[in-house]
């Protein structure tokens, strides 16, 4: 006769807050699969390419190599492609964004858990075609926070408005920065101090039973852990540990204005560390997990409010 284990403490947190969420919280939303933990052990950032359908790019957090890892649907072919001449400090976001019809990746070395960097890094560089191992950095920024350190992992790119916008993580409420996107019309590198927006107090803090549940990390469900402008270069995704949301630029493309609406949220499947956002051509928001078996959800853009969920 099969003993069946107890279920662990945890298990059965996530139980009964799967129990919550799906009872109304939870937008349409589609399991593509699995993320290969051999290629994917830590996926810290993705990004939706631009020019060929299907094709994601992601990249691993601290400890794991200055890589690009491929990712194409729906298959789950993987490509792995070195970024020649940096390291993985603590690589945390990734975002796709296009110039003049030339897709572009910016890599956000941005973490600092303990807030001791002085100055972080952002790589830029043209979108590498798969048959490549390797790919050059064609611009550095380094930033300085004007008030000292800052642990961040969200970082997106307004092309339109020639800004790249980091929202910090431990900050409470977290605070807005930009640096300007530089000149991609020639290699090259820039010092830059960012500008500090404001706060950004529109994520709603983690309910009495999240805290509950998850006695050790419930209380920081809302810090920020990933940000992405839409290909529509209209709706900002947001990830934090908890929740997923959209909010829209207005025509002055004021982000701080943008998001300190009230957002709009999606519903998240429970995810053991979602640090991953983006959004397709067709308004799809695709999401992940760092972790084993971390799965690769596709939602639709339609808050929860509005599927029908009560």
């Amino acid at each position: 006769m099969t003993q069946t284990s107890p279920i662990p403490r945890v298990g059965r947190a996530l139980l009964v807050l799967g129990a919550v969420l799906c009872a109304g919280a939870v937008g349409p939303h589609e399991r593509l699969g699995e993320l290969n933990y051999r290629m994917l052990p830590e996926a810290s950032g993705m990004g939706i390419s631009p020019s060929v359908d299907g094709r994601l790019w992601f990249i691993n957090d601290a400890g794991n190599r200055p890589e690009l890892i491929g990712l194409d649907l729906p298959n789950f072919d993987y490509t792995k492609i070195k970024v020649k001449g940096v390291r993985n400090r603590d690589w945390e976001d990734l975002e796709v964004f296009e110039v003049n019809g030339q897709p572009w990746i910016a890599v956000a070395d941005i973490g600092d858990n303990l807030a001791v960097r002085k100055q972080v890094s952002i790589y830029l560089f043209p979108e590498p075609p798969t048959d490549t191992t390797s790919v050059d950095v064609f611009h550095t920024i380094t930033v300085e926070y004007p008030g000292g350190a800052r642990d961040s992992e969200s970082l997106a790119v307004d092309p339109i408005s020639g800004h790249i916008y980091i929202l910090s993580k431990r900050d409470t409420p977290p605070v807005l920065y930009r640096v300007p996107l530089p000149d991609l019309s020639k290699p090259g590198a820039s010092d830059l101090v960012a500008d500090q927006l404001g706060e950004v107090s529109s994520i709603p803090a983690p309910t009495a039973l999240e805290v509950r549940l998850f006695p050790k990390y419930g209380k920081y469900r809302n810090q920020p852990t990933s940000l992405s402008l839409a290909p529509d270069g209209q709706t900002i995704a947001i990830m934090t540990y908890g929740e997923a949301y959209l909010t829209k630029l207005g025509e002055d493309r004021d982000w701080l204005t943008a998001l300190n609406q009230e957002l709009c949220p999606l519903g998240s499947p429970l995810l053991a560390q979602p640090e991953t956002i983006a959004v397709d051509g067709d308004g799809s928001v695709y999401l992940s997990s760092e972790r084993k078996q971390a799965p690769l959800i596709r939602m639709s853009t339609v808050c929860a409010e509005a599927s029908g969920a009560d």
